[in-house]
């Protein structure tokens, strides 16, 4: 029952702007540019999409097919964890090509390992925070987005102070020998954005059943 939901999502409830997100993980190429600025947007996406279904009436309708309000929130979950993923590994080719013709970034941390563990890890908490909260009531989307776009941006913080400190330059860099010491980031950032999906759906499912439609 949960495909037919998804492509759903895809088909009908995303916003037009998604297709556009979705694509900018080519900003990696930008010579001097804060890379973190991808996983904002990868952020901003779900919240406009939530807010183009209350003007759509999208999650009421949704609520009525045979799924009831566990479809709403399973569509609406496994959209935005399919559409960060999507978008991240569209980024990979344009990190890998970056790092043919430039591997300092004077603006922020490189596209590297660190920095693909560190976003998962930011959008792990984000979408947490951020769907897990919009679904306590399915209507109020400002303070959700709100949180979880604060506790990701600490994250992302750090990730960019982390080059800054003694002894971390190498947190930064896009040689092999140290793309295999940042392996534990990435590692860490997988796990918690997979752990982060079966959550949130299942407290997001829990939270959505008790509000009044």
């Amino acid at each position: 029952m949960t495909l037919p939901y998804l492509r759903k999502e895809y088909l009908l409830a995303a916003h037009p702007t998604t297709w556009f997100f979705i694509w900018l993980g080519a900003l990696v190429l930008v010579p001097a540019y804060p890379y973190s600025v991808v996983f904002f947007f990868a952020m901003l996406a779900p919240s406009l999409d939530l807010v183009y279904a209350k003007q759509t009436n999208d999650i009421l309708y949704t609520a009525l097919l045979p799924a009831g309000k566990a479809g709403v929130v399973r569509g609406k979950v496994l959209y935005t964890f399919t559409f960060q993923t999507a978008m991240l590994l569209l980024t990979i080719p344009w990190a890998l090509l970056r790092t043919l013709y430039i591997q300092t970034n004077h603006a922020g941390i490189n596209a590297n390992m660190t920095y693909f563990g560190l976003g998962l890890l930011a959008l792990a908490v984000f979408d947490y925070l951020f769907l897990t909260g919009f679904f306590k009531t399915g209507t109020k989307i400002g303070w959700p987005y709100f949180w979880g776009t604060l506790a990701a941006l600490i994250l992302l913080g750090v990730m960019e102070t982390l080059p800054h400190l003694p002894g971390l330059s190498w947190v930064n860099s896009v040689q092999p020998a140290a793309l295999l010491h940042q392996l534990p980031f990435l590692v860490v950032g997988l796990i918690a954005f997979i752990i982060s999906f079966f959550w949130t759906l299942r407290i997001s499912i829990r939270n959505f059943k008790r509000v009044d439609l």
